[in-house]
């Protein structure tokens, strides 16, 4: 004999979830505000507009409430970048769509997040671990995209899909943290020479030799 939901229940489990979900959005303002240094739950918990022991409650502490915040900012973006490489279209305009967005994730602050929480994870094998599950996660679309591309097109470099996704988010990395050091280098410059020699392996006659191997 099965029994009917307790409405009350139900009302408790969807208040608990938005109060989780304000203590993300509050943890990422502060951590982007404020930096790691910063971002203490006792700030977070102020900012939330909820009492400490909330913060505590839902995510044991300061490095599990930090965690999430990065899990949620990266499995986002990583939804977009999926839907965006597999929207129809050449590779070489969606390279520069990435590249355009590249100053929408540092005015959003996702850049910002990543890299406080990387510099974090210097000292904090906790957060080290978060943060490689989140590069991780970037590697393995690159080196998707690449193999489909290049399988398509008939390329063949002297490198495996898995060091060309390296390359590729190593350069976007180095990128990043140059913007937020606020090094004045040509960085757009060198995305664009890449989406440049895309769009050329793109248009080459289907009957031209493709390997760079030796």
């Amino acid at each position: 004999m099965s029994s009917a939901a307790d409405p009350s229940t139900d009302r408790r489990a969807i208040r608990g979830q938005a109060t989780r979900q304000r203590i993300v959005e509050a943890a990422r303002d502060v951590l982007v505000a404020h930096g790691h240094g910063g971002a203490s739950t006792r700030a977070v918990a102020e900012a939330a507009g909820v009492n400490l022991s909330q913060v505590h409650y839902h995510f044991g502490g300061r490095q599990g409430l930090l965690i999430e915040v990065l899990h949620q900012e990266n499995d986002a973006l990583l939804e977009r970048q999926r839907e965006l490489y597999a929207a129809p279209g050449p590779l070489s305009e969606k390279w520069r769509i990435a590249s355009d967005l590249l100053d929408q994730d540092l005015e959003s602050g996702y850049v910002r997040v990543l890299w406080e929480l990387w510099a974090a994870g210097l000292t904090d094998p906790d957060l080290a671990t978060g943060w490689r599950e989140a590069v991780g996660g970037w590697r393995d679309l690159l080196e998707s995209v690449y193999s489909a591309w290049a399988e398509d097109l008939g390329i063949e470099l002297p490198l495996s899909a898995r060091a060309v996704a390296t390359l590729v988010g190593n350069l976007f990395f180095g990128i990043e943290a140059e913007l937020l050091a606020g090094v004045e280098a040509p960085h757009r410059e060198v995305l664009d020479a890449i989406g440049v020699l895309i769009e050329r392996a793109e248009s080459a006659p289907a009957d031209a030799p493709r390997s760079t191997r030796p």
